[in-house]
């Protein structure tokens, strides 16, 4: 799909809105095996770390716009390779902090 299949399916050109407090669960099996080896069920031709990358930070959060939670999901640590998938959650958990944090109340 590529990111710009991303931008124009996904996000639009405003991004996704949070219209109301939120919590968000990252299903990280919805990576391409090539960035998360280690979930429990892959998703060949899924997205690339830099796609959901991109996608969270197209959240639009503000003072009555925020997130109150988040976790990552799917995580097999029996079928990741050299922690890659480990790595990679870490990455996308420390993205969530920093932009749920401005607005944490």
């Amino acid at each position: 799909m590529g990111s710009s299949g991303i931008n124009a399916e996904y996000m639009g050109s405003s991004g996704i809105n949070a219209e109301y407090m939120g919590y968000i669960t990252l299903d990280i099996d919805c990576l391409d095996p090539s960035f998360a080896p280690g979930v429990s069920h892959i998703e060949p031709g899924g997205l690339s770390t830099r796609e959901l990358l991109r996608l969270i930070h197209n959240i639009k959060l503000g003072p009555k716009n925020r997130i109150v939670g988040f976790d990552i999901v799917e995580y097999n640590p029996t079928r990741d390779i050299n922690n890659l998938t480990a790595m990679v959650a870490a990455k996308l958990l420390k993205e969530l902090s920093s932009i749920a944090a401005p607005y944490a109340g």
